[in-house]
């Protein structure tokens, strides 16, 4: 990143890969940003410390590339003493992995974490109704009570590459954890179009407090077409990590550093010993881009090719370009280019605001020839809401994300390619093959409505009598009869699949009147497209008996917004709309899963595993389920005799 004019970043540490194959990072990512030794501040200004970019690590295309999991100490804010973090190699982010469509590689995440977990978690009663309010987004813990259950974690890692094609045994299945001295070793097929996934870990039931301990990390796939375009490189391409974050603080109210993870519980909800309840959304104050809160980024008065993903656990962000002088929105300072996996057919003008979800990405370019000598800064918003201002006692009580300071100096417009990938085309429902399998999934609540849950669905003849589990839906070819056949992840696998193969899956949510819920979906080994999205009235649906006392019926389709429009591995279903994908599986196989991306969801069992099988050994796995469910006991003793 050198260069008088070049962009001003502080860079994460630096890196080596030796010849043994292990990135050596030097772990100076708290020297970075210089600051305070001591808690000393109470409340942190923005734009006071230049953006980090983690180095980028190549793996080999031979051989194995060792990656160890170590303990850092990062500094987050020059206004906070640096953070104990678990990390990648000692970054966080962690490298930036690259590689070349259809390069194999092989990696081995070594788990070299000793102790208890870098955060402090508590439990703490909410003060208000609704999503966001006071104490979400309060910094210190306040006296609440600690979870001695966290205090306890050491620990226990599985490495997912997100939208990544992997076999199964690669794939950092949730239940394949690692404890400190071990490791796993993933092989990444890298058979995809140039696309930005990312990589996190995945481990049963602390998937949330592992990534908020910092493993996370960017993997960029590049190809030949890519390559033509003539899009921003180098130190002008730069992955933006967003993720909220809240600290604890000391008995005079200064800030710490250490990362704090607030369980909020409804009013009257503490928890009993040995016991979890169910909670509310968990949303933090702070914002932080590559692991720097509200960071500052020196950019030349020219394009910057920017790789946005949303590592949050829960906030969705709607980002907003904001001329700092006159408070108003830049509108079409953001072209995308692409979304979670891959390149669009065509640059597409963002009019005001962009939204992430948490696990959902998008390519954005900003041409800065456009403002020279002016600064610009990203902010999160909400629909209606006057852009970068605050709202302390709601969803976002700083609204910022990040600056960028352009120099003075005038440089000439870089247009984009009026086409980008040739071979993209956007997906409606009449070109989804006639023979993809139909699935079913419903995104709804425990019998108590209380706890978020996925239920399984089957199909059922139509004639199939109500009853606990039978749920009816008004599809636009007539009504279809669903069964329950799973609400967690440990109950018996239902999904299996072909490999290669298309499916059309139906996510439909459910959520009680006034409920403002949404869970991004994730599928493993699934690149796939939107092709509906409707409200839906769920109001017949009886979350205690888990059947509908009317069909549910869908209303008119909603829009598909632009960074929702190309090829997809995560998509946001919002509180009682359907959302219909479709696409083709990868060609590897094995066990995987599906998911809600909030990553409590996830922990708290709205995940599910699937099958994906070559399509001859499916052929037989049907067939010998079919003989299985077709026989009764007598059958079963004539055929041993």
């Amino acid at each position: 990143m050198a260069g008088a004019t070049a962009a001003a970043v502080a860079v994460a540490g630096t890196g080596v890969l030796g010849s043994t194959g292990v990135f050596q990072g030097t772990a100076e990512a708290a020297d970075a940003l210089q600051g305070v030794n001591e808690p000393t501040f109470t409340t942190l200004k923005p734009f006071r410390d230049p953006l980090r970019v983690p180095p980028t690590l190549r793996p080999k295309s031979h051989g194995i590339t060792e990656i160890d999991m170590v303990e850092s100490r990062v500094r987050l804010h020059s206004q906070m003493p640096a953070t104990r973090m678990w990390t990648y190699a000692g970054h966080f982010p962690g490298p930036t992995l690259e590689v070349r469509s259809g390069e194999r590689v092989r990696i081995a995440w070594n788990n070299k974490l000793k102790g208890r977990t870098p955060l402090k978690a508590v439990w703490v009663e909410a003060e208000g109704p609704g999503p966001g309010l006071l104490p979400y987004n309060r910094p210190g813990s306040e006296g609440a009570s600690p979870r001695p259950e966290v205090e306890r974690l050491t620990a226990w890692t599985t490495v997912h590459v997100h939208g990544g094609h992997q076999n199964a045994l690669s794939d950092g299945a949730a239940e394949f954890g690692v404890t400190s001295g071990n490791g796993q070793l993933g092989e990444y097929a890298n058979d995809q179009a140039a696309t930005h996934l990312f990589y996190h870990d995945h481990a049963m039931a602390v998937t949330s407090l592992n990534v908020q301990s910092g493993l996370v990390g960017n993997y960029l796939v590049r190809d030949a077409e890519e390559d033509r375009l003539g899009l921003p490189r180098g130190e002008h391409e730069i992955p933006l990590t967003i993720q909220d974050v809240n600290f604890d603080t000391d008995a005079q109210g200064r800030l710490t550093g250490q990362v704090l993870a607030k369980r909020i519980l409804g009013p009257g909800s503490m928890p009993m010993p040995g016991t979890i309840p169910p909670a509310l959304a968990s949303l933090a104050p702070f914002t932080m881009v590559n692991g720097v809160v509200w960071p500052y980024l020196d950019v030349q008065a020219r394009a910057y090719r920017f790789r946005l993903v949303n590592v949050s656990g829960a906030r969705v962000y709607r980002l907003v370009v904001v001329d700092e002088e006159t408070g108003k929105v830049v509108r079409g300072a953001m072209k995308l280019i692409g979304t979670d996996m891959g390149l669009l057919g065509k640059p597409q003008t963002i009019d005001e605001a962009l939204s992430l979800s948490p696990a959902e990405r998008a390519d954005v370019v900003i041409d800065f020839a456009a403002h020279p000598g002016r600064k610009l800064k990203l902010v999160n918003t909400i629909p209606g809401q006057t852009p970068g201002a605050d709202l302390p006692d709601f969803l976002i009580p700083h609204a910022e994300v990040m600056q960028f300071r352009v120099e003075k100096k005038r440089r000439a417009l870089h247009p984009l390619p009026t086409t980008l990938s040739k071979s993209f085309r956007r997906l409606t429902l009449t070109d989804v093959p006639k023979d993809a399998t139909e699935r079913f999934v419903l995104l709804s609540f425990d019998k108590t409505g209380a706890m978020p849950q996925i239920w399984e669905m089957e199909e059922v003849p139509s004639g199939t009598a109500p009853g606990a589990g039978i749920v009816t839906v008004d599809m636009p070819g007539g009504t279809r009869t669903l069964r329950r056949t799973g609400t967690m992840f440990e109950d018996t696998t239902t999904f299996f699949a072909a490999a290669g193969t298309w499916e059309k899956w139906h996510f439909i949510s459910a959520a009680p009147e006034g409920v403002p819920i949404y869970h991004p979906m994730h599928i493993h080994l699934m690149n796939f497209q939107v092709v509906d999205r409707r409200a839906v009235d769920a109001s017949g649906l009886d979350f205690a008996t888990a059947q509908t006392r009317k069909p549910i019926t869908l209303g008119a389709p909603v829009p598909v917004a632009p960074e929702e429009s190309g090829w997809k591995d995560t998509i946001t279903v919002n509180a009682n709309t359907l959302v219909t994908v479709a696409g083709r599986l990868a060609d590897q196989t094995g066990k995987v899963m599906y998911h809600c991306h909030l990553l409590d969801h996830e922990d708290e069992g709205m995940m599910r595993p699937f099958v994906v099988m070559p399509s001859p050994v499916h052929d037989i796995h049907r067939m010998l389920m079919d003989m299985g469910r077709g026989m009764d006991a007598h059958d079963m003793k004539h055929m041993k005799m």
